[in-house]
């Protein structure tokens, strides 16, 4: 607005002093005015042509409604073109991970984990899901699937040997199933923390930044998308509460990796080996017992109930550990960062083919007013720029030829 003021005041003054020197040199006949005057009506000239040209963009000027209104009448035809400008360029899936590429994650999760108390946070969710999961494990089902076994060849099998196989059996789609469902209200909680979304809300106010730098169209179409700090964390928790979701509805690509996990995790490792040998003592006391499965139900109950205060302390032990390495070990590190950019990367070639689209509907929501106020508002020092330039040049353009003509005619005289 400031620069549109002084533009309109180069014009008037330009007017002024065509009209002034004009009127001077008619009187005085002088040299001086008759330069004066023909650069100010030169730079009046191409202030007003330029001043036509700039406001055709937005609106008619002076009523003239022949090809002026340029941004109104070719709006379909732009929003497609900024769609697709969007989309294939400003934010291609190149530049996004060019900008996203600059940013330390690592360093965002070790100031949560140290700063931000993330490292308390880690352990409740740890030891809220573990004795979750540990507390909805149906003992019976383990037992009934092993009492046939043991009924049958108790004096020769390899219990520990079949205790792989009784915990594979309760691990049954149902049961990860329960335990994936018990993860998804606890991971809402955490995600919904106050500290965290204030931490993940800075830290896309800086990718954004990093990302705009001066780029004025970067920050339009920003602007043209509403795409504001808070709406773009909005957007993310919406991804969030869907991958809960998956967890609770026991369905969807999520669900199926967790399971997975799941299965893998608790299939090997010094657990398994630790059941073994427990396996092995219960054989040697109980394999002559009559009611197999209501002892081998006792016994794990049993199990669970004295044991699970000192496995929650090694989880903790555990990641305690593997935060410190986390902390001090540069590789991991650049390993998480790796890994988070695969994640935006994979992200990014799954939807980035809806960036145009949704560029496209957002535009489409704007009024022609709306629009037409976002970019003037845009570009409006640039555009008033162009006044001010060509008045200036048209003043030097217009005492240039009065120099020339008046050369010409004391040559000719």
């Amino acid at each position: 607005m400031k620069k549109r003021g002084l533009a309109t005041a180069v014009l008037a003054a330009s007017a002024v002093g065509a009209a002034g020197f004009g009127w001077l040199e008619s009187a005085t006949g002088g040299f001086l005015p008759g330069l004066l005057a023909h650069g100010c009506l030169a730079a009046t000239i191409g202030g007003l042509a330029d001043w036509f040209a700039v406001t055709a963009i937005f609106r008619k000027p002076l009523g003239i409604s022949y090809r002026t209104e340029i941004l109104r009448r070719n709006r379909p035809r732009i929003m497609r073109a900024l769609a697709e400008f969007s989309g294939s360029d400003l934010l291609s899936r190149e530049h996004v991970m060019e900008s996203l590429s600059g940013q330390d994650f690592s360093e965002m999760l070790a100031k949560y984990l140290v700063e931000r108390g993330g490292r308390e946070r880690l352990y409740a969710l740890a030891d809220a899901a573990f004795t979750r999961g540990m507390e909805t494990l149906d003992m019976r089902s383990v037992a009934a699937v092993l009492e046939p076994s043991i009924r049958r060849v108790f004096s020769d099998i390899r219990l520990d040997e079949m205790a792989d196989d009784a915990l594979a059996s309760a691990l049954s789609p149902k049961t990860r199933e329960r335990i994936l469902h018990a993860l998804a209200p606890i991971a809402r909680r955490v995600w919904g923390d106050e500290e965290l979304q204030s931490m993940l809300l800075a830290s896309i106010g800086n990718i954004r930044e990093a990302y705009i730098g001066d780029k004025t169209m970067r920050a339009s179409l920003f602007d043209m998308e509403e795409l504001s700090d808070e709406r773009l964390l909005a957007r993310l928790n919406e991804y969030v509460e869907t991958w809960t979701g998956e967890l609770e509805a026991g369905e969807g690509e999520l669900y199926a990796r967790f399971s997975e996990w799941l299965d893998a995790f608790l299939r090997g490792g010094e657990r398994r080996e630790q059941l073994a040998a427990a396996v092995r003592r219960w054989q040697n006391e109980q394999v002559e017992t009559a009611d197999v499965a209501g002892r081998l139900t006792q016994g794990l109950e049993l199990l669970r109930k004295n044991c699970l205060l000192s496995w929650r302390q090694k989880l903790r032990a555990y990641l305690e550990r593997r935060i410190e390495s986390f902390l001090s070990d540069a590789e991991a590190r650049a390993s998480f960062n790796a890994w988070v950019l695969r994640w935006f990367d994979n992200l990014l070639a799954v939807h980035h083919a809806e960036l145009p689209q949704m560029m496209e509907r957002q535009l489409a929501k704007m009024t022609d007013d709306e629009l037409v106020e976002l970019v003037e508002s845009r570009v409006e020092d640039d555009l008033q720029m162009i006044r001010i330039n060509g008045a200036v040049v048209g003043s030097v353009v217009g005492m240039l030829l009065y120099l020339l003509t008046m050369a010409a005619e004391r040559a000719w005289a």
